[in-house]
């Protein structure tokens, strides 16, 4: 077999047996251009390759294994099945018709700044592949059939990808569905992915990394599906999703990236990356789980279309969220759908805008648990639809007075903002102040809680009339002092009227002698006893009333007080003792 062998695929194997590098290319490029036109003199047949790992052509090979660089592979490279510890280290090679790995057991499988193609198969197959490395970093992978890169189901030590760029015209740049990587994942540093179809550009379903996820600075691209499918990922570490990532897609079934189910026990850090959906979700994670913290700091945006919304966490359990200076924008649908999200510690959402396109409200915090503070800071929130509904938070309950706005804002919010009335935001905030001591603003909250309710919630006219009336001379319940106001003005309108209409209306009457006139004091003292049916006075057996106009007047105008003060008096209890907040 050795004499078949050509003088360079001779010289590999001698290399090999030394645990030297066969550098073919020297200092000459090694572009696409130039690759295409290496020679005879630059080839090595891919069998050649497989004989080597197999013991065949290097029966005592160096520990360092097969390393190649600058060579054109011919055929397409199999080494399916294969079980051998030594690596296969191939760089700036050109592979025509590309790799099979299926089931192979190897050291290591790298590929580093070479080109592989294939007109119909995957053009790297790696699927169910065992190594400690896989590495294409700076590989160009493209496929015109079936996807570029299949690692689904591999075991492998660590996966490096940092820029290489992938592309298949039909289907999914890289398919790494079960992987199983024991540290981390690495899709950055200016790696590209470019697929189509439902099945995602980078498609992770299912995946278990027990490092980091690195797509810092990825660009993921599907006009036809998700740009990164990765629903039930399990993380150990953290996933990174930052510094200009940016995932593209055009899919009304799915997100630009899919992380439902998904499972990050470190961080999810998403600051300074960019997700666009042109027909769907940018972001769907329903049910997902951060351990630790999700990070969404500017300049982060979140561009999505359609009634789902364009960033999507609804029932997902966070360790805490931060997101400053974020931008999530839905012309069709709402900006942020949260409903039911868990936080364990802190949520904080400020300075950030979201613009919304339905009858739902634009941000969707409806529900949301937050174990710690509370900090909602928006900048911009509109709604194309219904400029009213802009943010729902109902049901939003958290840890001590919330922080970004102060209780004005947050009152604005509630009244003008929200879709629809709902008691517990102002119930959950009145009790956050009085918790806090502030006796003033938890009432002043209740009060503005009865306001919006009268105006938004209540639709009978008596009720309506009712409620009004309770406000006035109660402020619904929560200051019954106003009672005591009424009842003090209908004191001193007797008294003004006793002393007034007293000089005619009123005489003292003595026995033996002729009637006179009251004394102011008496007058004054009767008109107390009028206005005060609890009251009485010794000047009141003094004074009796005439049978003028104007004791008429004043009779008359005594059973009114009286009618006025046992009203006052009545509500003044029914205020004190909460009876009035319950209706």
């Amino acid at each position: 077999m050795t004499d078949a062998l050509r003088p360079v695929e001779q010289a590999l194997v001698e290399h090999v047996e030394r645990g030297e590098l066969l550098d073919l290319a020297g200092d000459s490029p090694v572009d696409e251009e130039a690759m295409r036109g290496w020679d005879e003199a630059r080839t090595i047949r891919a069998w050649v390759l497989r004989d080597i790992l197999r013991g065949r052509l290097a029966p005592d090979p160096d520990p360092l294994g097969v390393r190649l660089r600058g060579a054109r592979i011919s055929g397409r490279l199999d080494v399916e099945n294969v079980r051998s510890p030594l690596s296969l280290e191939l760089y700036d090679c050109f592979l025509d018709e590309g790799v099979v790995a299926r089931d192979a057991h190897l050291a290591a499988l790298l590929l580093v700044g070479s080109l592989l193609e294939h007109p119909t198969e995957p053009a790297l197959d790696a699927t169910r592949l065992t190594a400690e490395v896989l590495g294409l970093g700076e590989a160009t992978v493209r496929a015109a059939g079936d996807c570029a890169v299949d690692v689904s189901g591999a075991r492998l030590g660590v996966l490096v990808c940092t820029g290489a760029r992938l592309r298949a015209d039909t289907s999914s740049a890289l398919v790494a569905t079960t992987l199983h990587s024991k540290s981390d994942v690495l899709l950055c540093e200016g790696f590209e992915a470019t697929g189509a179809g439902d099945a995602g550009a980078v498609n992770l379903v299912g995946a278990r990394i027990s490092g980091n996820l690195d797509c810092s600075g990825a660009r993921l691209v599907n006009k036809s599906g998700p740009a990164l499918h990765a629903d039930g990922i399990h993380v150990e570490r953290d996933a990174r999703l930052r510094h200009e990532f940016d995932a593209t897609a055009d899919t009304a079934l799915a997100g630009a990236v899919n992380l439902i189910g998904a499972h990050i026990s470190g961080l999810l850090e998403l600051s300074g990356g960019k997700l666009a959906n042109a027909s769907g979700p940018a972001l769907i994670a329903d049910g997902s789980r951060v351990d630790l913290r999700v990070f969404c700091d500017a300049p982060f945006t979140s561009h999505g279309a359609g009634y789902e919304g364009a960033f999507r966490v609804p029932g997902a359990h966070f360790g805490g969220w931060q997101g400053d200076g974020v931008v999530m924008r839905n012309n069709t649908g709402p900006a942020l759908v949260a409903a039911g999200l868990r936080v364990d510690t802190d949520l904080a959402l400020t300075a950030f805008r979201a613009s919304g396109g339905s009858v739902e409200a634009a941000v969707n915090l409806s529900s949301v648990e937050v174990g710690g503070t509370c900090e909602i800071e928006p900048a911009e929130l509109r709604n194309e639809t219904d400029p009213l509904a802009l943010i729902s938070v109902n049901g939003l309950v958290y840890r001590g007075l919330p922080l970004g706005i102060g209780i004005d804002e947050w009152l604005r919010l509630l009244r003008d903002s929200t879709p629809v009335y709902a008691a517990q935001p102002y119930q959950h905030l009145a009790e956050a102040y009085r918790a806090a001591g502030h006796d003033r603003e938890a009432r002043r909250i209740l009060i503005a809680q009865r306001r919006d309710q009268i105006s938004r919630a209540m639709t009978g006219r008596a009720e309506r009339a009712w409620a009004r009336f309770t406000g006035l001379v109660l402020g619904y319940g929560y200051q019954p002092w106003r009672a005591l106001l009424g009842l003090f003005a209908v004191l001193v309108t007797g008294a003004v009227l006793a002393v007034v209409l007293g000089g005619s209306g009123l005489v003292q009457v003595r026995a033996g002698a002729a009637p006179t006139a009251c004394p102011v004091i008496d007058r004054i003292a009767v008109g107390l006893e009028l206005g005060a049916p609890l009251i009485s006075t010794p000047a009141r057996p003094r004074c009796e009333a005439t049978n003028t106009g104007a004791g008429q007047a004043l009779t008359i105008t005594g059973w009114v007080l009286r009618l006025m003060a046992w009203a006052f008096a009545t509500l003044f209890i029914a205020g004190f003792t909460g009876a009035v907040r319950k209706t």
